[in-house]
């Protein structure tokens, strides 16, 4: 007997719960408070933004590189190449290969501009290219996205127009 009352009391609750669910009430409540924003265990978004700053300005780019990047990082290069590189290995690669195609003769670093789950660095690059031997001054914006203490995707903007 105990069952069927059991069975008779979740029928009535679906009527009541479809009843609310006409009109205005279809509508899903959500709770509105704000939820912490974690990337986990490890440094902090603003403790690896002002290491690699401060890293960046000193000429120990290959030391970010080593400390601060994640095994599984995504790099994307924004308009013009539109494209992603992922793996820590593949990455490096691409470094190297601009590297070995540009000379930097200034170098100027804005920021970091930090947020809950990574930071931003304006970069100005005086530089020619080697194998054009073009000349040129170029800004992009870099964002970096940390997660447990590594830095798990940049992503280059560039300027349009």
């Amino acid at each position: 007997m105990g069952a069927k009352k059991n069975k008779a009391k979740a029928k009535a609750k679906g009527k009541d719960k479809a009843k609310k669910s006409k009109g205005k009430d279809t509508v899903k409540k959500t709770s509105l408070a704000p939820k912490p924003v974690k990337t986990g265990k490890g440094a902090t978004p603003l403790e690896v933004a002002q290491s690699v700053a401060a890293l960046i300005r000193d000429g120990a780019s290959h030391e970010v590189e080593d400390r601060w990047l994640a095994r599984g990082i995504e790099s994307v290069e924004g308009v013009g190449a539109s494209m992603a590189w992922r793996g820590k290995q593949a990455v490096l690669a691409k470094y190297r290969g601009w590297e070995a195609d540009h000379e930097i003769h200034e170098l100027k670093l804005e920021g970091p501009w930090v947020g809950a789950t990574g930071f931003a660095l304006k970069f100005w690059i005086d530089v020619t290219q080697k194998s054009t031997g073009q000349r040129t001054q170029m800004e992009e914006i870099a964002v970096y996205t940390v997660e447990r203490g590594k830095i798990v995707r940049e992503e280059f903007h560039f300027r349009a127009g």
